[in-house]
């Protein structure tokens, strides 16, 4: 089964909550290797999720394809293809539109799901900067 963005997000979280609070200087102390591991396992499955995203919209259009071959025959069988070109044109032009609207919406998630990546990810870059600044700053912890 594949690994869900939302739960390696909420991995990331949990990783954060089990962070160490360095007293005085208000900094949290990470298991690095723990956030690597993490954002190692969002890299395959940010990609996992835009091929799950792709091969749903190849499945419709396959569909779509399908349909269409199936109401040529019918319409061949009959002698009527002539008679519903005009329609046969008017059903492809909505399936374009159809599946376009399905792209659109794949393009959209996948838009939100790396935008929310990214925040994170930047406060969580951030937070590490902040405490290795810190830890760089004087050699070690602040004393009170």
């Amino acid at each position: 089964m594949a690994i869900e963005l939302d739960d390696l997000i909420d991995e990331i979280e949990d990783a954060l909550a089990d962070g160490r609070r360095m007293l005085f200087i208000g900094r949290l102390l990470v298991d690095e290797e723990r956030i690597l591991d993490i954002l190692d396992r969002m890299r395959v499955a940010i990609p996992e999720e835009q091929k799950r995203a792709r091969r749903i919209i190849q499945e419709q259009e396959r569909l779509i394809a399908e349909a269409e071959a199936r109401v040529k025959q019918v319409l061949e069988e009959r002698g009527l293809l002539e008679a519903i070109n005009t329609e046969r044109t008017r059903l492809l032009q909505q399936a374009e539109h159809e599946a376009a609207q399905v792209r659109a919406g794949a393009d959209e998630y996948a838009r939100q799901v790396l935008e929310e990546l990214d925040d994170r990810l930047t406060k969580l870059v951030t937070s590490v900067r902040n405490g290795l600044s810190t830890l760089g700053s004087d050699g070690g912890l602040k004393h009170a």
